[in-house]
């Protein structure tokens, strides 16, 4: 399955890293480098599948937590878009509240990264999303048909 990606990361090596891995895999992969960049292609494409995600956008900001803004914006307006969070400086809670309240889909330390791991990640979360969208689009049309013929059987008694 191909999936539709958007890279969020501050750091232009780990963007491109990243693509390669997605498009080497057949998918479609964006890459941005800041909040404002991410938030105009989120506003210009909701029909993400995945989002791989860094969590200090602006790495001289110590305190710096714009993908996890981020996170919490998506999950608000893309139901079906999996996240799946990639740092350098994740913290143990930070890691937890990106689960937690969120439900970040995957979290990967770039200090120990591992592209397989992170391939077969990335894989199961565009599947998930594609097969989550598609199901709820199934869903819909049938609740549609159901309501058309409803509506058509109440406006003509004699059917």
């Amino acid at each position: 399955m191909r999936g539709k990606v958007l890279i969020v990361d501050d750091y232009s090596d780990w963007r491109n890293m990243l693509s390669g891995l997605l498009e080497r895999e057949g998918h479609q992969a964006e890459v941005v480098g800041t909040l404002d960049a991410a938030l105009t292609y989120i506003n210009e494409n909701n029909d993400l599948d995945l989002v791989v995600l860094d969590i200090r956008l602006v790495e001289t900001e110590e305190n710096n937590e714009d993908g996890m803004h981020l996170l919490a914006e998506i999950r608000k307006r893309l139901s079906f878009t999996r996240v799946i969070m990639v740092t350098g400086y994740g913290t143990m809670e930070t890691q937890r509240r990106a689960f937690r309240e969120f439900q970040a889909f995957d979290f990967f330390s770039k200090g120990q990264f591992d592209s397989e791991e992170f391939r077969r990640s990335f894989q199961e979360a565009i599947e998930i999303s594609i097969r989550d969208r598609k199901a709820w689009k199934d869903k819909k049309f049938i609740r549609d048909q159901k309501y058309e013929r409803w509506q058509r059987d109440k406006d003509d008694p004699a059917r």
